[in-house]
């Protein structure tokens, strides 16, 4: 879900970020220059702004080029202060969320015969200490999104092959991942992040049915986003809530 930019020229490194401010000291951001032959700028969402440029760039082409793109920098950044998450914590009495309904965490005596589930509006982790709560939920997560990722990708491969007419299939890896949702090799082995199944299904079903449509297309050009609709009519909309989605509940 990275869009690409042209390779940097061999040999070239990038320089250490600096800090700049414009001439107006309306906006800070940092500058990097590499081996690139385009100016890049990116806003991230702890409101950092970063732009990357050639190494021969002047400083004045680049405030320029900051200043030329103002405006979705303001907007961008006015969604990122909209959707800010309060920092994620993981304890008895706190919030997790399963296919996007939120349970509270309850720590429960360890025992042999207990085990970790999901009951009413609860998720119940038998552990001795804070420490161990830890390690009870991310096996639990680890253990239940392996099932559920396993049908559902099934499923949805299934329904994906009949419209294709194709015998595209994968295999499936399932593990903790901090920044992507999933990715596929050019082998066919689709990677899952086991928090996925905290999302509201049809954001789950996106990621899904995304990557699958990597089996048949390893980019994001234009014949994969045509695919993406054909199979997902609605694609766009959901891309946009997962991403909504993904800035206000911060992954543990």
């Amino acid at each position: 879900m990275r869009r690409r930019f042209p390779k940097p020229r061999a040999g070239r490194k990038a320089s250490a970020p600096a800090a700049l401010t414009l001439p107006d000291g309306s906006l800070t951001f940092t500058l990097q220059k590499d081996g690139f032959r385009t100016l890049r700028l990116s806003v991230h969402p702890d409101g950092s702004i970063r732009v990357r440029a050639p190494e021969s760039t002047p400083l004045s082409a680049v405030f320029a080029f900051v200043e030329s793109r103002r405006g979705w920098i303001e907007r961008t950044l006015a969604f990122f202060a909209a959707h800010r998450p309060a920092a994620p914590v993981l304890a008895d009495g706190g919030t997790v969320w399963f296919l996007g309904r939120p349970f509270t965490v309850r720590a429960v005596p360890a025992a042999r015969e207990v085990r970790p589930r999901l009951q009413g509006g609860e998720l119940l982790l038998p552990c001795r200490n804070e420490a161990s709560l830890s390690r009870a939920f991310r096996l639990w997560r680890q253990s239940l999104a392996k099932s559920v990722l396993t049908r559902r990708l099934a499923r949805l491969d299934a329904k994906v092959r009949a419209a294709l007419n194709d015998d595209a299939v994968p295999t499936l890896t399932v593990r903790s991942l901090r920044r992507r949702w999933g990715s596929c090799s050019l082998r066919g082995n689709i990677v899952l992040a086991a928090q996925l199944i905290s999302l509201p299904l049809p954001l789950l079903d996106y990621v899904l049915i995304h990557e699958l449509c990597h089996l048949r297309r390893m980019d994001h050009s234009p014949a994969f986003h045509a695919l993406l609709l054909r199979l997902l009519p609605d694609a766009r909309e959901r891309r946009t809530a997962l991403r909504v989605w993904g800035l206000e509940h911060p992954r543990f």
